[in-house]
């Protein structure tokens, strides 16, 4: 995706907060009666998922949270044309109804953005339909000694003042694109990829942060070297300090993460049951736990999932609370996968950069007195 994930930006997000009292359990599966989005930007359009509106498995087009990195390209089915070139034995120029013909697929997969900030809304779970990637490049036919697989957006501008525009690009490793699940994705939801999604055509890279999954795709070259561009070296790179200077690493694939979605911070809650509820998601592993503490971390007791984890999307989670003791409490949740990961308890204190925020996320409320 064409995401603007700068990790500082992602700090200034105005998330505000709903009030959610208990009557809303009754509609956690019941359709959205309006669009929960948080806009930041304009331009380019940056806005957020509503994570205390969360309800369900899926999330409704107009709430899929929005991170685009230049202005939204203007771009015509009828004309669109995807390319498939590079170390290829076979060049390919396909239309869009040649593309549908290639066949299709449907997975269900989570996008989070790599700056996306511990308990933020720049995460979203859809299906998506689309042609696997491999079946284009197989078709292509790579030559030997190809290492990575660039995937270039229509979307177009200037990346930093004084350099002349570019277009927005990722590459994968080889291995990573002829995943089978690696798609080129036309459909959301069952429905028209909308424009702010990538209409007509996206990328979707399953379990790898969303900055690969690019959007208003028009390109695809296969490349025998490594890919040198602005947003392969320049963005979404781990930077860890060392006692001799600074380490550097190329970031993809997502981390283990859990979010409390009730109680909101700050929320007021009556004495007595309350059901506090959630997702986690582990990329390209599965969840296995979900863990969830309401004495400041000193106990922590297994909430229930909601469905068996899978890999690439997102599980809902809740936990019963008989919340007895009126006043403050902290609300804590953390999430294991089935590699032997789980979520810190906090920031990697060697980490220079604003990426992969991952750890325990906390809301604090208040339980109301008795009348």
């Amino acid at each position: 995706m064409n995401q603007f994930c700068n990790g500082q930006n992602a700090k200034l997000i105005d998330r505000r907060a709903f009030c959610t009292s208990l009557a809303m359990l009754s509609v956690w599966h019941q359709p959205a009666l309006r669009a929960s989005r948080i806009p930041s930007s304009v331009h380019p359009q940056i806005e957020e998922f509503d994570f205390a509106a969360l309800r369900g498995p899926e999330t409704p087009r107009g709430e899929f949270f929005v991170r685009n990195h230049f202005a939204v390209p203007s771009l015509n089915q009828r004309n669109w044309r995807l390319k498939v070139t590079g170390c290829v034995k076979i060049p390919l120029e396909l239309d869009f109804a040649g593309l549908v013909r290639e066949g299709s697929k449907t997975i269900s997969v989570t996008l989070e953005c790599a700056g996306n900030a511990v308990g933020g809304g720049a995460v979203s779970t859809a299906r998506w339909t689309g042609v696997p990637l491999e079946r284009l490049l197989k078709r292509a036919g790579l030559c030997s000694g190809v290492k990575c697989v660039r995937l270039v957006g229509a979307d177009r501008g200037v990346e930093d003042l004084g350099r002349a525009p570019v277009f927005y690009m990722r590459s994968l490793p080889v291995e990573k694109a002829l995943h089978p699940d690696t798609l080129l994705a036309y459909q959301m939801n069952g429905d028209q990829l909308p424009v702010e999604h990538g209409f007509p055509l996206r990328a979707v890279v399953p379990g790898w942060y969303a900055m690969d999954s690019v959007k208003w795709l028009v390109h695809i070259q296969a490349l025998d070297h490594e890919d040198k561009n602005i947003f392969m070296t320049e963005r979404y790179i781990s930077t860890q300090w060392r006692s001799l200077g600074s380490e550097r690493q190329p970031i993809n694939k997502m981390r283990v993460k859990s979010q409390i979605a009730r109680p909101h911070e700050g929320e007021l809650i009556e004495r007595g049951p309350y059901i506090i509820r959630g997702a986690a998601w582990a990329g390209e592993n599965r969840v296995t736990q979900v863990q969830v503490s309401v004495d400041e971390g000193k106990e922590w007791r297994p909430a229930e999932l909601e469905e068996e984890g899978r890999a690439y999307k997102w599980v809902l989670w809740k936990y019963p609370w008989s919340t007895q003791r009126p006043g403050s409490h902290a609300v804590m949740v953390r999430a294991f996968d089935d590699r032997g990961n789980e979520q810190p308890l906090s920031r990697d204190s060697h980490r220079l950069d604003g990426y992969e925020l991952n750890w325990v996320h906390s809301v604090r409320c208040r339980v109301k007195q008795s009348p």
